[in-house]
C-alpha cells in the first residue's frame, strides 16, 4: 500500500507489527543488546512511522538528527545525573531509529540503493565523531588524573571505525561474489553475541550514562575498548581467510 494513501487505510500499528515480527532479519550473532532491545524497539517505531506515512528516509533523517544533538551534548552538556542519562535516552532513541528505518523499507517493500547509502553515511558521521565528542566532554569537565586518559576515547573511535569500514567492505565482497553471508553469520548464534558484547554500540549508548562519575565510567569504557581490538584483531585475520577462500 502507498506511504500516500489516507492514514484511515494504512495498516495500524498493531498489523504492522505483525508483519514485521515475521520478516526480521537473522539474529545472526548480533551483539545482546541489539537483539534484545534495539530491534524490537526499532520494530515498533518502524510501525507507528508507517502509519504515519514516513518514509525510510524521513526515519533516517530522524534518527541522525536525535544522534547527532546527542553527540552535541556529550561535549557541551555538564555531565550531572540528568544530562548524563538524558544523553544516553537519545542516543539509544537514535540507534532505535536507525534500526527502524531498515524495518520500514521491508514493510514497504524493500528500500533503494540511495536509503541504503543514507543510512550508511549517517552512521559513519556518528561513529567518526562520538568518540572525539566523549573526548572533549572529558578534557572539559571532568578532572582527570593524567591527560593521556583522553587517549582512551581516540583509540575507539579509531577501533571503532576500523571494525566498521572492514566489516562494510567484507560484507560487500561477499554479495559482490555471489556468496551469501558467511556460515556462522547464518545462524542465530548466542555465543557470538556474548562475544561481541564489546562492539554493541547500544551497550556504549548505556555505559555513556555513567559519565557523572568520570573514574567508574573510564574504567568500563576502557575494558569495552580492549575488548573491542581483541574482537577486531581475531575477526580481521578471519574476514581477510574467508575471501580468500571465495576466489
Amino acid at each position: 500500500m502507498s506511504a500516500s494513501a489516507p492514514p484511515s487505510t494504512r495498516p495500524s500499528i498493531r498489523e504492522n507489527i505483525r508483519s514485521l515480527a515475521s520478516a526480521q532479519k537473522a539474529k545472526a550473532g548480533a551483539p545482546l543488546y541489539s537483539r534484545l532491545i534495539n530491534r524490537p524497539v526499532g520494530r515498533v517505531l518502524a510501525a507507528v512511522a508507517h502509519r504515519l506515512g514516513m518514509t525510510p528516509d524521513q526515519v533516517t533523517a530522524v534518527s541522525a538528527c536525535c544522534t547527532y544533538l546527542g553527540i552535541v551534548l556529550l561535549a557541551v552538556w555538564r555531565p550531572s545525573v540528568l544530562a548524563c542519562v538524558a544523553t544516553s535516552l537519545l542516543l539509544m532513541l537514535g540507534y532505535a531509529l536507525d534500526s527502524a528505518d531498515g524495518q520500514l523499507a521491508r514493510l514497504r517493500h524493500g528500500g533503494s540503493k540511495a536509503g541504503e547509502w543514507l543510512d550508511h553515511v549517517a552512521d559513519v558521521i556518528k561513529l567518526s565523531t562520538i568518540h572525539g565528542a566523549i573526548a572533549i566532554g572529558l578534557f572539559r569537565f571532568a578532572e582527570l588524573p593524567t591527560p593521556a586518559l583522553l587517549l582512551v576515547p581516540l583509540a575507539f573511535g579509531a577501533v571503532q571505525n576500523i571494525h566498521f569500514f572492514s566489516y562494510i567492505l567484507t560484507y560487500q565482497l561477499r554479495y559482490a561474489g555471489g556468496t551469501p553471508l558467511a556460515k556462522d553469520e547464518g545462524r542465530a548464534g548466542v555465543l557470538k553475541s556474548l562475544l561481541s558484547v564489546p562492539t554493541d554500540y547500544g551497550l556504549m549508548c548505556l555505559v555513556l550514562a555513567l559519565r557523572f562519575a568520570p573514574g567508574v565510567f573510564l574504567w568500563v569504557y576502557g575494558l569495552m575498548l580492549i575488548g573491542y581490538a581483541g574482537y577486531v584483531v581475531l575477526a580481521l585475520p578471519k574476514w581477510y581467510l574467508e575471501l580468500r577462500r571465495q576466489r
